[in-house]
């Protein structure tokens, strides 16, 4: 048995400790801190993903969790997401890595903020993060009737004290009832100075004007 085989088995796997709400499983997140191999995992399992009955007991819940990659990760998160289509974002070369490891870790610091779509997990090849995926949004990409709804969602990025760096049309997605969603944050980076916040805000209107077609792309989609 190889040491990936061995920290993904569950013959190796054992719950140290847990925090289920048995009374309201279906409504709260169910906590656990598990030894896996020779390293502590740290599992959140969002409401309705298992049966309730089988949460507050490992020797029945330790079967249905999906596998685990190898790794030194540390916390992960399983959900069920009702097999609906989602955008997953891969980095092809070397170079993009670190733009993945900023984009990722904008969407953990923006997560619930309301300006962005939700973060769903991590994809991974072997014991390496080669992207991540999130939910699809349905909409268009932002034109000058839209600088208001733009202005507010990037204030409240900017209200996070971090910038997009590149508020292009195609990075607002403007859903059928006029909210106006963020995405693609590969340029975001932390940032207190408010002449920079207010620099990207003025940059606006040009980029909404904009015709060439800059910053468009083409999404994949994948269904589970």
């Amino acid at each position: 048995m190889t040491h990936a085989d061995l920290v993904t088995s569950t013959l190796d796997m054992e719950v140290l400790s847990m925090d289920v709400d048995t009374l309201h499983p279906d409504v709260e997140e169910s906590l656990y801190r598990l030894r896996v191999g020779s390293q502590v995992k740290y599992i959140t399992i969002e409401p309705g993903t298992f049966p309730s009955d089988v949460l507050p007991f490992p020797m029945d819940l330790l079967p249905l969790l999906p596998h685990l990659p190898p790794g030194n990760w540390v916390e992960a998160r399983v959900a069920q997401y009702a097999s609906r289509p989602v955008v997953s974002k891969i980095a092809r070369f070397d170079f993009e890595i670190p733009r993945m490891e900023r984009e990722t870790a904008a969407y953990r610091a923006i997560k619930g903020c309301g300006v962005c779509p939700e973060f769903l997990g991590h994809i991974v090849e072997g014991d390496r993060v080669i992207g991540f995926l999130i939910e699809q949004l349905h909409g268009r990409p932002a034109g000058p009737e839209d600088l208001q709804g733009c202005r507010n969602v990037l204030q409240r990025l900017h209200g996070l004290n971090i910038i997009h760096g590149d508020p292009n049309k195609h990075n607002f997605v403007v859903a059928s009832d006029g909210t106006v969603t963020l995405i693609d944050f590969e340029n975001a980076m932390l940032c207190r100075s408010a002449e920079q916040k207010d620099e990207e805000l003025a940059t606006l209107p040009a980029q909404l004007s904009e015709t060439t077609g800059r910053g468009g792309v083409v999404l994949t989609h994948l269904a589970y």
